[in-house]
C-alpha cells in the first residue's frame, strides 16, 4: 500500500500543550487562540465520543464499519470544534492518498470489515492493526487521522470481544510520548504489508 504515500510519517508536528498559535482554518470555536485551549478541546471531545463506543461492547448497530460511519465517527469526534470533520480532504498531503481516491479507499476498509466479522481472538487483533493502518495511510481528513484510525481500531477490537488498546500517550504525535519512535516504525513497517510490530503494540498495550 505504498502508493500515494511520501516518506513523511504522517504523526504531525510535536503535538505539545503549548501557548503557540496555529492555523485556525474551519475552527467553529473562535475563542481558543493556542494550541493549548485547542488540545483540551479536543481531548474532552473526543474523551466523549471513546466513552460512548468503548464503556461497554458497541453493537453494529451504533458501529456497522461501512463508508458512512467511517466519515461520522470522525465528524463524531470533532466535529463540534472543526467545520470539516468528517468530510474528505480536497487537499494533497505529504502523506495519504490523492484526494481522488480517498473513498475508494475507505470504500475497501468497509468491505473488508463486512467480510470479516465472524473472525474471533488473534484474528481480530491482526484485523485492527491492519485498518489502524489502512486508515493512517489513507489520511483521509484535514487533521485528527492518527486518532481516528486509533479509535476505530479499539472499536472493532471490543466490538469482536477483545480488549481496547490503551495507548501510553494521548497523542502519538507528541515527541513526549513513550513510543512515538516505535509506534512510527510499527506504521512504516505496515506500509510494506508487515503488520507484525503494529499488532504488537496492540497487544502490549491492550486492556
Amino acid at each position: 500500500m505504498n502508493a500515494g504515500r511520501s516518506k513523511g510519517t504522517g504523526l504531525g508536528s510535536s503535538g505539545k500543550d503549548d501557548d503557540t498559535p496555529f492555523d485556525g482554518s474551519g475552527l467553529k470555536l473562535k475563542t481558543i487562540k493556542t494550541r493549548r485551549e485547542l488540545n483540551e478541546v479536543e481531548f474532552a471531545s473526543i474523551l466523549r465520543v471513546t466513552e460512548k463506543y468503548l464503556l461497554s461492547k458497541p453493537s453494529r448497530k451504533i458501529a456497522p464499519f461501512n463508508f458512512d460511519w467511517l466519515l461520522g465517527l470522525h465528524r463524531e469526534m470533532l466535529g463540534s470544534i472543526w467545520s470539516w470533520a468528517g468530510e474528505i480532504r480536497s487537499t494533497e498531503k505529504n502523506i495519504g492518498v490523492s484526494p481522488n481516491i480517498i473513498a475508494a479507499e475507505l470504500g475497501v476498509i468497509a468491505m473488508e470489515a463486512g467480510k470479516r466479522h465472524n473472525e474471533t481472538g488473534a484474528l481480530v487483533i491482526a484485523t485492527a492493526a491492519e485498518f489502524h493502518h489502512r486508515a493512517v495511510w489513507v489520511h483521509p481528513f484535514e487533521d485528527g487521522n492518527g486518532r481516528w484510525a486509533r479509535l476505530l481500531a479499539n472499536v472493532w477490537l471490543m466490538q469482536h470481544d477483545q480488549p481496547a488498546t490503551l495507548w501510553p500517550a494521548t497523542d502519538l504525535r507528541n515527541t513526549e510520548s513513550p513510543i512515538r519512535d516505535e509506534y512510527i516504525a510499527a506504521i512504516k513497517a505496515a506500509d510494506s504489508r508487515n503488520y507484525g510490530p503494529l499488532i504488537d503494540l496492540h497487544q502490549r498495550f491492550s486492556e
